[in-house]
């Protein structure tokens, strides 16, 4: 009767043992991975997907897209995107910069996720999708108001090298690498206007 209660025992014993490591095996294997690929067990299972990126936090370890387009400019070869040609992605609180410069007047401004405000008018962006090489976000237009006045999807996509956007209202423009420099040691940024979130490159 005792080595039947020592067998019984030791079965039970060994059965939670290799429950116990299963379990953990799984949850490590499903832990997120940052786009570096260093994998967050203490975040919980599921996959990476659940985290999602953010350059205005410590989410940017998660950014896919923008970390490999970090401070990277295109630039409208045709100028059909004629309000801000060109434009920077960077990996930082504000993620994409607009550039207008030109002899006359030249422009800069940026957007970052969550709420964006400037001079009284208010839009909120949610990044939706992040691939190394697929970006798309959600831009809602407040104005003035505190109710939503439009909405939009924007989607950049980059294939062959060159950068594919479009917006759930029909826009459609193709950008090229550009070589242009927007640091700030490289231009005078004193004959600029910037706006709300303009950021220069670094040298």
């Amino acid at each position: 009767m005792k080595k039947l209660f020592l067998l019984l025992l030791s079965f039970i014993i060994s059965s939670c043992i290799k429950s116990d490591i299963v379990q953990y095996g799984k949850r490590n294997t499903n832990a997120p991975r940052d786009a570096s690929g260093l994998q967050y067990s203490g975040l919980g299972g599921g996959d990476d997907k659940l985290i999602i990126c953010n350059p205005a936090t410590l989410g940017r370890k998660f950014c896919r897209f923008l970390r490999k387009y970090d401070n990277t400019i295109w630039t409208d070869a045709e100028n059909y995107y004629s309000d801000f040609s060109d434009i920077q992605f960077l990996n930082d609180i504000y993620f994409i910069s607009f550039f207008k410069i030109d002899k006359d007047v030249s422009y800069c401004k940026g957007w970052r996720p969550g709420e964006n405000n400037y001079d009284g008018i208010k839009w909120n962006i949610e990044i939706k999708r992040d691939e190394e090489d697929i970006f798309w976000f959600d831009y809602d237009y407040y104005g003035t108001s505190n109710e939503i006045e439009y909405s939009m999807l924007y989607k950049y996509e980059v294939i062959d090298s060159l950068l594919h956007f479009s917006s759930s209202d029909d826009q459609n423009f193709i950008f090229i690498p550009s070589g242009k420099n927007y640091s700030e040691g490289f231009i005078d940024t004193r004959e600029i206007i910037k706006l709300e979130g303009c950021t220069f490159s670094e040298l």
